[in-house]
């Protein structure tokens, strides 16, 4: 079965998750098709032993790259990726903005694909440490009359702790306040259709803010790799919709096995 034979092959690359280069990574499109994978629709398969997810168990269970972080979900202040590298893509300013190595060389060909569409893209923020958070969050408290209005993420709950996440902008944005006006840019409109196909997902979507606990942001970007972000998109899952999905289906295929 497809399926078994992705499962070898991820097995036997598993290592290599955490340190790919833009060469190393895996090419998840060996995976086969989700277009044409079986959806699940009960947990039927899965009590007879099959694994029917059109994703690989083993992809969803070794890689870091889909750990969903929310308030549900906390980082710690010692969380902190030791594979991040400084962005080479083309970015607001000259000061350093880093990501994951993976994510990194992923916005990186993002940005030559927006390019090649004459669609002109910026990095604005990435990799963001507890303590940053924990500032920004107060400090929007303080601003707000206490109010929480989820415009700030909680210390720890944040996806630019990751490393895997980014704030994406038009020229036309820099040095001003972020609006979803970006949205209706030809760089906001590019983004939303092109991120998926380069790993990327719109991590706080429109009409999913009352699961992310986060007000719509289109310029947030959070690096899932390949097949997941098309998967998600084709579904149109935010995060949290899609760990508990697959959570779910890993759960009865772990109880069928036992």
């Amino acid at each position: 079965m497809k399926a078994k034979r992705a499962a070898i092959a991820l097995l036997a690359l598993a290592g290599l998750f955490a340190a790919a280069s833009a060469e190393e990574r895996l090419d998840l499109s060996a995976l086969g098709d989700i277009e044409e994978a079986a959806p699940i629709e009960d947990g039927a398969a899965q009590e007879a032993g099959e694994w029917t997810y059109p994703i690989a168990y083993e992809l969803l269970k070794t890689s870091d790259y889909i750990a969903l972080v929310n308030r549900d979900h906390l980082l710690g202040e010692e969380d902190i990726p030791d594979d991040l590298v400084d962005l080479t893509c083309r970015k607001i300013s000259y000061d350093p903005i880093q990501m994951r190595a993976v994510a990194a060389d992923a916005l990186s060909e993002l940005f030559d694909a927006a390019s090649e569409d004459g669609v002109t893209l910026y990095a604005h923020s990435g990799y963001r440490s507890y303590r940053t958070q924990k500032t920004m969050y107060y400090n929007r408290l303080d601003s707000n009359n206490g109010v929480d209005d989820g415009v700030v993420q909680y210390p720890g709950a944040s996806d630019h702790q990751t490393g895997l996440g980014i704030d994406v902008i038009n020229k036309a944005g820099i040095g001003k306040r972020f609006t979803n006006a970006f949205a209706d840019t030809k760089e906001g409109k590019w983004l939303a259709e092109h991120c998926w196909d380069h790993g990327f997902i719109l991590r706080y979507q429109q009409d999913k803010e009352a699961l992310t606990g986060i007000t719509y942001e289109s310029w947030h970007l959070r690096y899932v790799g390949v097949q997941v972000a098309q998967y998600m998109e084709k579904r149109h899952l935010c995060l949290e919709e899609f760990t508990e999905e697959w959570t779910a289906a890993a759960a009865a295929y772990e109880g069928a096995a036992q």
